[in-house]
């Protein structure tokens, strides 16, 4: 039997048909009704069947006993865990407990605005989650600049002028703010129809970058200069928009003395890439009729996300491609998140303990959990749930992370597999699959090019005794029973959190989505379970700043800049490593389908090709297997995101970024050798 449903095990959240028979999911096909991903469907979702009756799923809910987990009833886990909890926050506060959110809470709205209302609920300010490692930075640039942090869309369809930041949508999907696989398609639309030119910056000539009109192969880790550097080039050149600077910024001669050390022959150097190739790419975007630049997965990541985020937003500002068709636009989404958003202002919300980084959409950096474990000291984290992620896969500095988890009195984790985290967890509790969810897309919707909301609903029965994520920390809520004393969200937020912690929040969207947008729910119910609005008003400008302007030079943007240190190498580390660049969409090592990209490395190093090899950078090493290829830059080495279990081990959290805790991912210098 034919079910439309949409794909929830990556970002691109695909239109996808199944096949169900006998309550056992059969196949999966793309959907060619749906307007982003029109019919595509990756290999992971092909496969992904047989990964929902993997042999290895967790069906029962575990506890570790004498070192070992055995089964046991989620009578028993509900019970002892919301005992132990109540017991860490009575003796040690509402801040020794914490919350671990993995990339799949990101991707589903009902676990995370419940796992939101948990953690605020509780009072613990330590919800911590990979915002930082995605859209983190853009949020918070986005705030700064334009007075809240919306999700700023690239219009690639409408844009004369393209540049690409780092996508390769044949192993992951188009980066921060955009999945979906349509956009390919409207791109080579444009350049047959209007001669829209597109520019790939990328240390590999993908097959992306080899099919568009120019590549760059920028070094790992220098996005940041190559959007200051544009930045420099576009000012120097007298290239900006002055009338929309005039009536729609503030702070452009302030810019320019924040840019003065950024000269484009400096930027060009640290990028690799010659200076009157940076300076020509800025003179054709700023004289394009619109243009954009599209971030892809390591854009923001590093110690300098924030100002890559920052520098992003000031190119197109200068350009006018802020908040216009063609360029970067707001998308409202099925209802306007608009003030929930401005609701929660970083400058005003809790702080790390420790790094005092500050609270994003209520979310702390996941790059900080280990210190906050670590650290003695009031608020130290002595308890943690850990929902649908693996920090130990996802986090730099893997034994110190480990040594973290290890030093808990109590971890909890709500997981489909056994991984790295679970190894030291003591309680592993069975979460189900998303083809055996209903999800209905709320959130998602707001990252999506177009006014589209979906509905999925269960493919299968859950294997085992599996039970939704929500469904759980619903459940662990209700047993802890906190207090408003001693939470760090004050009153009002923390009551209300605790409303919403043990609220039905099927009937909270509901009536939301219908009172603010304006959603047939009962529509939403029948086949094919998809309400299509039609195209978004990319032309809405809002900006939330009092004086209605765009802010070029927020506060607190020089001193971060003053810190920015470029990759450098040494004679004993000669080498740049990448590692945002993701191996595949696959969620976990159960779905992962082909063979393990390893270490991409060019022929030049005179490494064989299959060669077990050692890469070491001054924070650790890992073992690999290395390929050869042509198309990646010579002094560059790639370690595709998903490669290893363990990439943590080569990355330091002290390098994540000040301002959003995005860990550092490319750039940093390393060594390859033959084991």
């Amino acid at each position: 039997m034919p079910i439309p449903t949409y794909c929830r095990l990556c970002e691109g959240t695909c239109g996808l048909i199944a096949e169900v028979e006998s309550d056992r999911l059969v196949g999966l096909r793309g959907d060619p009704s749906d307007p982003v991903s029109e019919g595509f469907v990756c290999q992971v979702a092909q496969e992904s069947p047989r990964a929902l009756r993997h042999p290895e799923r967790v069906r029962t809910p575990l506890r570790r006993v004498g070192g070992e987990l055995v089964p046991a009833s989620w009578e028993e886990a509900v019970a002892d865990i919301g005992e132990r909890l109540r017991a860490v926050r009575g003796q040690s506060g509402a801040s020794s407990l914490a919350l671990y959110l993995g990339d799949a809470v990101q991707r589903s709205s009902s676990t995370l605005l419940r796992a939101l209302a948990v953690g605020v609920g509780l009072g613990t300010p330590n919800i911590f989650s990979t915002l930082c490692s995605g859209q983190g930075p853009a949020l918070r640039a986005t705030e700064l600049v334009v007075g809240h942090p919306m999700h700023l869309l690239s219009d690639l369809g409408r844009a004369h002028f393209v540049i690409l930041l780092g996508n390769d949508p044949d192993a992951g999907t188009w980066g921060a703010g955009n999945p979906g696989m349509a956009h390919e398609a409207w791109i080579e639309h444009s350049r047959k129809t209007k001669g829209t030119k597109v520019v790939v910056a990328d240390p590999r000539k993908t097959r992306l970058a080899a099919d568009m009109d120019q590549h760059l192969a920028i070094r790992p880790g220098t996005d940041l200069f190559f959007l200051l550097g544009m930045c420099s080039a576009i000012l120097r050149g007298g290239w900006t928009d002055a009338q929309y600077l005039r009536d729609y910024a503030k702070d452009v001669e302030a810019l320019e003395d924040l840019l003065a050390p950024w000269t484009v022959e400096r930027c060009a150097e640290i990028c690799g890439v010659p200076a009157a190739q940076l300076s020509g790419v800025a003179l054709k975007f700023s004289r394009a009729a619109m243009g954009v630049i599209h971030p892809g997965p390591g854009t923001f990541q590093g110690g300098h996300g924030l100002v890559a985020a920052w520098a992003w937003l000031v190119v197109h500002t200068l350009t006018a491609n802020t908040l216009r068709p063609g360029g970067l636009y707001e998308h409202v989404g099925v209802f306007d998140l608009h003030l929930a958003l401005s609701a929660v202002p970083t400058a005003t919300a809790p702080r790390t303990r420790v790094s005092q980084h500050p609270l994003l959409l209520l979310q702390a950096p996941a790059t900080a959990l280990a210190e906050e474990v670590l650290t003695p000291g009031e608020g130290q984290v002595r308890a943690l749930i850990c929902v649908g992620g693996d920090p130990v896969a996802d986090l730099p500095e893997t034994a110190k992370v480990r040594e973290a988890l290890g030093a808990l009195d109590l971890l909890v984790c709500l997981s489909r597999t056994l991984d790295g985290v679970t190894d030291h967890a003591d309680w592993v509790l069975p979460l189900t699959h998303p083809w055996e969810e209903e999800e209905l897309r709320l959130l998602d919707s707001a990252l999506l090019p177009a006014h589209l909301t979906q509905k999925a609903v269960p493919l299968v029965a859950p294997e085992g005794e599996a039970r939704t994520a929500d469904a759980v920390l619903r459940e662990l809520f209700a047993q802890v029973r906190p207090g408003l004393r001693g939470s760090a969200w004050g009153t009002h937020l923390a009551l209300l959190g605790r409303v919403a912690a043990k609220a039905d929040l099927d009937q909270w969207v509901g009536n939301l989505t219908e009172l603010l947008g304006n959603v047939d729910l009962e529509q939403l119910d029948q086949p094919p379970h998809r309400l299509d609005l039609g195209d978004t008003n990319r032309a809405q400008w809002r900006v939330t700043h009092s004086d209605k302007r765009l802010h070029l030079a927020p506060p607190g943007m020089g001193e971060l800049l003053a810190q920015v240190e470029p990759p450098r190498t040494t004679s004993d580390l000669p080498l740049f490593l990448r590692t945002s660049a993701p191996a595949g969409r696959a969620p976990d090592a159960h779905h992962r389908v082909g063979e393990d990209p390893g270490l991409r490395v060019h022929p030049d190093l005179g490494i064989p090709e299959g060669a077990e090899v050692e890469v070491r950078t001054r924070f650790g090493s890992l073992r690999c297997v290395a390929h050869l290829d042509e198309g990646l830059r010579p002094d560059s080495v790639d370690l595709p995101r998903g490669a290893s279990a363990e990439v943590g081990r080569l990355l330091s959290a002290a390098r994540a970024d000040r301002g959003t805790g995005a860990p550092e991912a490319d750039g940093l210098a390393c060594r390859v050798t033959p084991c």
